[in-house]
């Protein structure tokens, strides 16, 4: 059996099977509208919003237009489906442009690993500003 260690909310890990993991990512996806639900690009983008969620913690912001969604991460990391793959850049450059990553949007869970990993190497490259300024600390 191929199981998991899937993070939980609570910040401790939930032993899951991969097979488990996937339904609990596919299933109970609310109905947002009947757009969003003849929209395959919308579906995708939110199973992979909800694995972002759920296996990693990351709140994301879903953007839906009439034949693909974005999935915004981070600064520097959207990533694009079609609702039949998923596209985000690695970070890496040639001579023609960014490289881009791929994966099908029929597997959203190793989708959201590979974006996760993604993640973490930008959170680490260029870690998110202080939100309160030292000016507007309390001194006691």
């Amino acid at each position: 059996m191929n199981y998991l260690n899937a993070p939980t909310l609570g910040g401790g890990t939930a032993t899951m099977m991969r097979a488990d993991a996937y339904l609990a990512v596919v299933r109970d996806l609310p109905a947002q509208t009947a757009q969003a639900d003849r929209n395959p690009a919308a579906t995708a983008a939110r199973r992979l919003q909800r694995a972002l969620r759920l296996r990693h913690e990351i709140l994301t912001d879903v953007h839906q237009g009439d034949r693909v969604a974005f999935v915004s991460v981070a600064h520097g990391l959207l990533v694009v489906t079609n609702g039949r793959w998923y596209r985000w850049p690695t970070g890496e450059r040639d001579a023609r442009g960014p490289l881009m990553a791929q994966g099908p949007a029929s597997d959203p869970i190793t989708a959201a690993d590979r974006v996760a990993e993604r993640h973490a190497k930008i959170m680490k490259l260029h870690p998110p500003a202080d939100p309160i300024p030292d000016s507007m600390r309390n001194p006691i």
